[in-house]
């Protein structure tokens, strides 16, 4: 019976790591790189064409996230996908955290919390963005669960990473270190409390002799982690001595940090408020239920439960009010606090499983919930698109109709409770919300991560965006393969400067950015801002515009049509455009006149 239970433990943990994966590397390079990704990405490419001791390369603050893509570059080619590998690969092993402490978290809250790490959309939205606050946080955390089980070695090589990962790891270790103080000053002020009322007891006589012993034992095992630490911060900090200037950027990162603190505000913080509410409903409503339950009931739980809810709780207060307050703040710096709050809703959605099959009436009614919840979100759209005459107003209609939604819930729990009992009533309402917000949780994971990566409608995504960078790929490579008989051969000059523009260039050999077009130059292919004044070459040049920069074209947290965005993300976007302007005789029938210094087509 025992093995029986394992085994479908080990199925269950494998379909949550197995999910992950798809969610972290589904179509990962589809999406193009925004300015902020493609600032790194670059820097790491700039690393591959290097010559090593004697290249004079300045490393960004994000070292291990350099040095590491630009091994992936080396042997495999530059690719969006590549770009964003290791934050990926960071992102599915920060699910392997619950596994590596169910000893101490107990296996059925390891499990929940398995499955919520692997959809939380916030998660896995910066799992797929290239740059290091994924791997800060996963590196950091990970280490920190491999010590508490004695795997110091592997501890010391993830925390050395986690310290090369930038700026981010100090944002992230100060909230969880001030959460484990406050965490370790409760636990000695109750424990001091109880010792007079146990001081007969042998289990509360100390035991110093067994102390001493562990003490003993832990020196070895503190140093060879130490070594480890060491060795990879080092040996990645320099990557394998070639790039020394790699260890200044690990000082630069703290410099960096510190001047967010002076610096002006980059993000409204009601804005990471908002982005835990919209995205992170199911996990914190039962956080606060795990938080009001524990406030009212603390004698009810055990030794391990209270540990674990107290630790969590600290650590998710210090590390959301310290993403509040830091000025260079980013809706990315909320991914610590994710973990303790998928702590705290792990610790409370175990008291909701069921010790015996769930009886067929709860399983009915939670169906029921299910298909009210769906009335519900569909009420919620279509409202919202209703025109009315008169003076009724749409608002009026959607609240009447939403409330009697509601209304027929509660009556619904209600009767089952009165026709069979509390606890089947209780059992199918948490069930059918139970998987509504699973579905709207894997809706909005769907939507931040596959259908509108890094735009400015996600709340999660990097601004700005990069708008049609795929279309204006596709459109060199038609004009390169039709002059010159190769796919990115042709000749291209760019007075727009961008780092997502210059990724895109990057395979293109003849491409080059200079500040201002020459007089007499007329390039194949010339890139312009859509602003900029380009009256000379309107005769000698077809152009075409394409999107390239998208910012939220809001200035409050929400967008006017509040519905509007949360049920299709439809907002208004700021877009900023470039001009792709190709000269007239690389079409067919295209002429360039002699005095344009070009070849007459005849």
């Amino acid at each position: 019976m025992k093995s029986s239970r394992i085994n479908t433990e080990q199925v269950l943990i494998c379909l949550a790591i197995t999910l992950a994966l798809v969610v972290r590397f589904l179509n990962l390079g589809s999406a193009p790189l925004s300015d902020s990704e493609a600032s790194w990405a670059l820097q790491a490419l700039e690393v591959t064409h290097g010559k090593g001791l004697n290249s004079q390369i300045t490393i960004g603050p994000q070292p291990a996230y350099i040095f590491m893509t630009s091994l992936l570059f080396e042997l495999f080619g530059a690719s969006n996908f590549l770009a964003r590998f290791w934050p990926a690969l960071a992102g599915l092993l920060l699910v392997f955290l619950p596994v590596i402490m169910r000893k101490q978290i107990g296996r059925p809250v390891a499990l929940i919390a398995v499955f919520g790490l692997a959809i939380d959309p916030g998660l896995a939205t910066v799992s797929r963005q290239a740059g290091g606050p994924m791997m800060a946080l996963a590196f950091s955390i990970v280490a920190l669960g491999l010590w508490i089980n004695r795997r110091t070695i592997s501890a010391g090589i993830l925390s050395g990473l986690a310290l090369l990962c930038g700026p981010t790891v100090f944002h992230g270790i100060i909230g969880l270190g001030i959460g484990l103080l406050f965490f370790y000053y409760f636990q000695r002020r109750d424990q001091s409390a109880r010792t007079p009322a146990n001081s007969g007891d042998p289990k509360f006589t100390a035991q110093p002799a067994e102390d001493n012993q562990g003490d003993v034992r832990t020196i070895p095992t503190l140093r060879n982690g130490l070594i480890a630490f060491g060795i990879t911060t080092l040996f990645v900090g320099t990557y394998s001595f070639r790039f020394p200037q790699g260890l200044a950027a690990l000082f630069q990162s703290l410099v960096e940090y510190l001047n967010g603190w002076i610096a002006a505000a980059n993000t409204n913080p009601l804005t990471l408020l908002a982005a835990l509410v919209i995205y992170q409903p199911f996990a914190l409503v039962l956080a606060l239920i795990a938080i009001g339950r524990w406030l009212f009931s603390q004698n009810k739980r055990t030794v391990r439960e209270n540990a674990l809810l107290l630790v969590s709780l600290f650590w998710l207060l210090a590390g959301l009010i310290l993403a509040l307050a830091y000025p260079g703040r980013q809706v990315t710096d909320l991914v610590w606090v994710l973990a303790p709050l998928w702590s705290l809703a792990a610790l409370e959605f175990e008291h909701y499983l069921p010790e015996v099959p769930v009886s067929l009436v709860s399983g009915l009614h939670a169906g029921l919930i299910l298909i009210l919840a769906s009335l519900f979100w569909n009420s919620l759209v279509s409202t919202d698109q209703m025109a009315t005459g008169g003076n009724i107003s749409p608002v009026w209609i959607r609240a009447a109709l939403l409330l009697g939604i509601l209304a027929l819930g509660v009556l619904t729990a209600v009767l089952v409770a009165m026709g069979w009992s509390g606890e089947t009533s209780q059992q199918g309402t948490a069930w059918g919300l139970t998987g509504a917000a699973l579905v709207y949780l894997l809706a909005v994971l769907w939507s931040a991560s596959q259908l509108r990566a890094n735009q400015p409608a996600e709340l999660w995504g990097t601004s700005p965006g990069t708008g049609q960078a795929d279309l204006l790929d596709s459109t060199l490579i038609d004009l390169s393969n039709r002059n010159t008989g190769l796919a990115r051969d042709i000749g291209i000059v760019s007075v727009v400067d961008s780092p997502s523009l210059r990724w895109v260039l990057k395979d293109y050999p003849n491409a080059h950015f200079s500040a201002a077009l020459a007089a007499e130059e007329t390039p194949p292919i010339l890139l312009t801002a859509l602003e900029g004044d380009v009256p000379s070459i309107a005769a000698t040049y077809r152009g075409q515009d394409f999107v390239w920069r998208t910012w939220p074209g809001w200035t409050g947290v929400f967008p006017e049509k509040f519905i509007e965005w949360l049920t299709f993300r439809k907002a208004p976007v700021t877009s900023e455009k470039i001009i792709l302007w190709a000269r007239s005789d690389l079409f067919p029938g295209g002429t360039l006149s002699a005095e344009q210094g070009g070849p007459v087509n005849p």
